[in-house]
């Protein structure tokens, strides 16, 4: 079983500038917009530039205190995110496993 489409929030979610952090079976994950900003109400055209990052890394240490933390930017879009959810499982074998 790996880290689904399923289980990470909508696109429209990441467009409040909030981050989504979740764990799987020993890896921690954190995916959001960067740089983390609310680009709900801008015009597409003023959204170039952001990406979608993700971070993992392995339990039991949160987002602030794990040194083995590694991240990867993604296009600003649904396609990034589903990217991102294939990098995420990426790590899970080579973090935790």
């Amino acid at each position: 079983m790996a880290i689904e489409r399923s289980d990470i929030h909508h696109f429209t979610y990441f467009l409040y500038g909030e981050a989504f952090y979740g764990s799987h079976k020993g890896l921690r994950y954190r995916i959001g917009i960067e740089p983390l900003d609310n680009v709900f109400y801008k015009k597409p055209e003023e959204r170039e530039g952001y990406l979608i990052r993700a971070y993992a890394w392995p339990e039991p240490f949160n987002f602030n205190t794990s040194k083995d933390k590694v991240f990867k930017d993604f296009p600003f879009s649904e396609e990034g995110v589903c990217e991102a959810v294939d990098w995420l499982n990426e790590q899970y074998n080579e973090l935790v496993k």
